[in-house]
């Protein structure tokens, strides 16, 4: 089967969870047999054009690139020049969950370009045959789920898009993407892949039928290297700091950490991710536990961090299904979670891990310091999770669905 995989970002290139969940479901169905064809935007003049990766065809598009990067580095001139922070929001409130960025209104003009640019070149793939597949599958709902339809249309392709966020369907107010009502209707016509229970109810509700929709879980390689969580009491958090609190909640993260660290002194966490953290810096020295909190940046593999740690912390209000939370598990660490949706789909409440409320940082603090104390607790979650993944999160057992659901697919 010809797979036409569609993705805004992809490795090396700064990405998020979906954009690395389309990595591993590429590479796994590729090592099934299929040929599989990503296709994405080319935002480093550094990365090839074209290659191929564990099988996996790359072909990265936007030949106005260029004009962007300069756009983007003539304005980090001028804001180092007015003494600013380059990207950095002004606001009095520095803890307040936003993870919005002002774009300022030149930089969305020759974003615009930038875009039709990757339109373009695509459409001329799709024109000339050098684009061919048997189903498109998007890895966003955005404004690129509606052209990956156009994409199938013209390739005589059914087009699948995967929903990975609790809030479907959003719609940013954008206008630095050319031809956006065409592109909004058009995505509303695709099959789509929940990822969640709550995210299929949430597209029948917002008027997917429900034949249209397809249950498939985000996958994770089971890694070799497992943890030894009755050994060792770190907390770790894996995440994006530019999506900030408003998806993340660092704020209680950091809050409920000076309520544990005040309570049990010696217990130590590690912040990895993306993404400026000063100001995360500046809250947990303001709650008196800096000394505690460390910031190591992002690294390539977390798993060997998981290797060294004794459960992971993710506080999160918005989560769609966390990749850090299924490597978490995999590695067999148990993990403290914010009771949404996304996060009760993979975590069962004292079984691999312990479920708090959103925003509550006393519940946190409590929680973490309960399973700080107790090795052997920690210990039994982390051998129940591993088992949970292995159940039902592996990337092999979600290829295998996959396939299924491709199977499936209504008829271009």
């Amino acid at each position: 089967m010809k797979v036409l995989m569609m993705a805004g970002a992809f490795p090396p290139a700064p990405c998020g969870g979906a954009e690395k969940q389309c990595l591993a479901q590429s590479l796994a169905l590729a090592a099934r047999g299929h040929k599989v064809t990503v296709v994405t935007e080319w935002l480093n003049r550094r990365h090839l054009r074209e290659e191929m990766q564990g099988g996996v065809r790359i072909l990265r598009f936007g030949f106005l690139l260029p004009l962007f990067s300069a756009a983007l580095k003539f304005d980090q001139i001028l804001e180092r020049r007015r003494g600013r922070i380059p990207g950095k929001k002004p606001e009095s409130s520095p803890w307040r969950p936003s993870c919005e960025q002002p774009v300022p209104r030149w930089i969305r003009w020759v974003q615009w370009w930038q875009e039709w640019g990757f339109i373009a070149e695509v459409a001329w793939a799709v024109r000339t045959r050098r684009l061919q597949a048997d189903v498109v599958h998007v890895n966003s709902s955005e404004w690129i789920a509606g052209f990956a339809h156009w994409v199938a249309e013209k390739l005589h392709a059914p087009a699948v898009c995967k929903e990975a966020c609790g809030e479907v369907l959003r719609w940013p107010d954008r206008k630095d993407v050319p031809w956006l009502s065409r592109w909004e209707k058009r995505r509303i016509q695709c099959a789509y892949i929940a990822i969640t229970p709550h995210i299929r109810h949430e597209l029948e509700k917002a008027g997917i039928p429900g034949h249209r929709i397809f249950d498939v879980p985000n996958g994770v390689a089971l890694p070799e290297a497992v943890a030894r969580p009755a050994e060792n009491a770190l907390a770790v958090y894996g995440g994006n700091f530019h999506q900030g609190a408003g998806f993340k909640g660092f704020d209680v993260l950091l809050k409920a950490w000076g309520l544990a660290h005040r309570e049990e002194p010696a217990m130590k966490l590690q912040l990895y991710g993306e993404g400026d953290s000063r100001v995360w810096q500046a809250m947990a020295k303001e709650e008196g536990a800096a000394e505690s909190v460390a910031f190591p940046g992002s690294v390539p593999d977390l798993i060997p961090v998981f290797a060294t740690a004794g459960f992971l912390v993710l506080p999160s209000r918005v989560e769609g299904l966390s990749n850090v939370l299924l490597e978490a598990q995999s590695a067999g660490l148990p993990a403290i979670v914010s009771d949404i949706p996304g996060n009760r789909s993979v975590v069962a409440d004292g079984v691999n891990g312990l479920v708090v409320p959103v925003g509550d940082a006393p519940a946190l603090a409590e929680a973490m310091v309960r399973l700080h104390r107790s090795p052997e607790l920690r210990a039994r979650m982390g051998k129940a999770a591993r088992e949970t993944i292995e159940a039902r999160f592996s990337i092999s057992a979600v290829a295998e669905q996959l396939e299924a659901a491709y199977r499936r697919l209504p008829s271009a």
